[in-house]
């Protein structure tokens, strides 16, 4: 195998496999990066079992051939580089010499043979979306999924297609739930929901901040196992998460006859300075309702307490329950509109949080005692 490519371009692509590269396994093989130099350029691949990634760069090919390098040490020697253009060739025993400019590299290889298959595209109906619409409906969900190891069948975002043209992605962590959709011109092939792990989504959205090839569509499809997406000339598969994600609609309230309208920004900006004083119990606020005013109270045994009134549109009863202020800000943080929508039914009931004017969006928050 020998090659010449830009030293940019070959950043670029060991960058992009850096979260996959797994340096910690017990097999050596997944902290390396396959390079297969082709007559077409080269393809950079990377895997931990569970999530894979190739990708196709532009390159000058004398030689074709693969070998398998580690990720994150050849990684490293490229940045560094400041010539141009980096030359790559594979010597006997799988060793590999890189030439750039006045730096020469002499580095241990492996065999392709020993680098793990990624998954195949077998069996699998894909369909393009708009990249910005997935990216938004990935960062409105990611956020919740669980990071409890015991709890597998919340590692993930789920994914389904309740009706044709409509895809629509949940995900929670126990304490909180986010649901987003979308309605696109395409069918939306996905027979029964899916779990897709969250470093799935991860590298992808990896992939599209860094990319400079301007990623307007992005292609998925889903087996009864895996996934695999494809995001200009990156392909990422992933196994799916195995197990039974809770049946959401069940946590989602129905009929909270309190409904609160809210200006965004001033709530956020409320809640963000009164829970300085609640950091000591769990971010705890307590919220206080009465007729167009909204009191937010936090309380610390060491430090004193905060206490916070602002106009709201609420006409019911009083009503006062207790929530993690974090989880509210999280959800806030990726509402777009002036105004939001807060639906309660009782202090012991989960709230809902949406926004007034964008559909597509809603945030679950459990109450806690304050």
């Amino acid at each position: 195998m020998k090659m010449t490519l830009r030293t940019a371009e070959l950043a670029r692509a060991l960058y992009r496999v850096q979260g996959i590269a797994d340096k910690k396994s017990t097999m050596p093989s997944l902290a390396h990066v396959l390079l297969n130099a082709t007559s077409e350029g080269l393809v950079v691949s990377a895997t931990d079992m569970d999530v894979g990634l190739a990708g196709h760069y532009e390159a000058t090919v004398q030689t074709p051939g693969a070998v398998a390098v580690h990720a994150k040490q050849l990684y490293e020697i490229i940045k560094s580089l400041s010539a141009p253009s980096v030359e790559i060739e594979k010597r006997d025993n799988n060793w590999i010499e890189l030439r750039a400019g006045a730096s020469r590299f002499r580095l241990v290889g492996m065999a392709a043979e020993e680098f793990p298959a990624l998954p195949t595209q077998a069996q699998i109906k894909p369909f393009a979306i708009p990249a910005a619409d997935l990216v938004r409906m990935i960062d409105r969900t990611i956020f919740c999924v669980s990071t409890d190891d015991n709890r597998h069948n919340l590692s993930g975002i789920y994914c389904e297609s309740p009706k044709p043209n409509v895809l629509r992605m949940v995900s929670t962590d126990g304490h909180r739930l986010a649901l987003a959709e979308h309605t696109f011109a395409v069918p939306i092939h996905i027979e029964h929901g899916v779990i897709v792990p969250r470093k799935g989504f991860q590298e992808l959205k990896r992939v599209l901040s860094d990319s400079t090839e301007h990623i307007t569509t992005v292609e998925l499809g889903f087996s009864a196992t895996s996934g695999v997406i494809k995001a200009g000339s990156v392909t990422l598969s992933t196994r799916l998460v195995e197990g039974q994600f809770p049946d959401y609609t069940q946590v989602i309230p129905k009929g909270g006859d309190k409904l609160i309208k809210i200006a965004r920004a001033p709530f956020a900006e409320a809640l963000r300075r009164v829970s300085l004083l609640s950091q000591g119990r769990s971010y705890g606020v307590r919220l206080s309702l009465n007729d167009g005013t909204l009191v937010l109270v936090a309380e610390d045994p060491e430090f004193g307490e905060a206490h916070e009134e602002i106009e709201v549109s609420y006409k019911g009863g009083p009503l006062t329950i207790g929530f993690n202020a974090r989880y509210i800000l999280d959800a806030l943080a990726l509402i777009n509109d002036e105004g939001v929508l807060l639906e309660l039914a009782d202090d012991l009931s989960p709230g809902v949080l949406k926004p007034i004017e964008e559909p597509g969006f809603l945030a679950v928050v459990m109450p806690m005692r304050i």
